[in-house]
């Protein structure tokens, strides 16, 4: 008895050593994303507002085959949800006067590994369909770490409702292997502890390397996206909207106000007895 209970104290030991969660890993875990956030709305009188298309993406393919990649069947739905919350996105196709050129000059997934990066630099273009004319043009920068988690709280649980080999599993090779998301389904994967949201260059991943690979993916192409919006409001001088709680007082609104900055509320209808319902808006940061 001495001896089986000295061998399973020994493996525990080591599972603890090689893949515990680390005090910062189990805080990041409970955080919400802090206040201050801005999105990008374009002015109903601006020239891009309601004209804008993707005309098309390069340096990314369409699948991913062997290993993580990030690829256009799991960024365009990102791309294409962020022109139209945004107002940029035309009706249609023949209505669009201007067209989104997307560049990727660098492209790299996770493939095996612990904590899990993904980072990309592509090129951000507007140009005027009928001419060529380029209204805009950013290189951005992107990257993002999904960390590994190890063990946790809920692997002791296991180990006492099912047994002291439960936590094996965060030994199995799956959690270090990226195999690509060829279709890009389900790619909408945040990774928790992103307190900064779409900014956020790192946060806590889930132990599956597949799903791990896919949050830093996805992370990782919302940051692309965030800073060619952050881009474009700089280049055409289109102020951020601030979001604002929805219970904010009336000062904060007022102090807004006087500035001239814009502002919209979150999410009304979650807040109880709430009267005023916020129009969407793609939340950026």
């Amino acid at each position: 008895m001495r001896t089986k209970t000295s061998w399973l104290t020994g493996l525990l030991a080591a599972l603890c050593v090689t893949g515990c969660a680390s005090r910062e890993t189990m805080v990041a875990l409970q955080r919400p994303p802090i206040a201050g956030a801005r999105a990008f709305i374009a002015p109903a009188d601006h020239p891009l507002t309601g004209a804008v298309t993707i005309d098309y993406i390069s340096g990314m393919s369409q699948h991913s085959f062997f290993f993580a990649e990030a690829n256009q069947n799991a960024f365009r739905p990102m791309l294409d949800e962020a022109l139209a919350s945004s107002g940029l996105m035309a009706p249609t196709p023949l209505a669009a006067r201007y067209g989104l050129q997307i560049e990727f000059q660098d492209l790299r997934g996770a493939f095996v590994g612990v904590d899990l990066q993904s980072r990309s630099r592509a090129t951000y273009r507007i140009v005027e369909r009928a001419t060529g004319r380029v209204m805009f043009e950013r290189t951005v920068d992107a990257a993002f770490l999904a960390r590994y988690r190890g063990l946790t709280e809920d692997d002791a649980v296991a180990a006492t409702l099912v047994g002291p080999l439960a936590p094996l599993g965060v030994l199995w090779p799956g959690n270090f292997i990226a195999p690509g998301n060829f279709m890009g389904q389900d790619a909408n994967v945040r990774a928790q502890g992103t307190l900064t949201g779409d900014l956020a260059a790192e946060g806590v991943g889930a132990r599956g390397g597949f799903d791990r690979a896919k949050q830093a993916d996805y992370q990782m192409m919302r940051q692309s996206i965030a800073k060619f919006l952050i881009g474009l409001s700089e280049d055409q001088v289109i102020e951020m909207t601030t979001i604002i709680p929805c219970n904010a007082g009336d000062e904060v609104r007022r102090a807004l106000m006087a500035q001239g900055v814009p502002w919209r509320t979150d999410n009304c209808l979650a807040y109880p007895r709430a009267t005023a319902v916020s129009a969407s808006a793609r939340v950026i940061e």
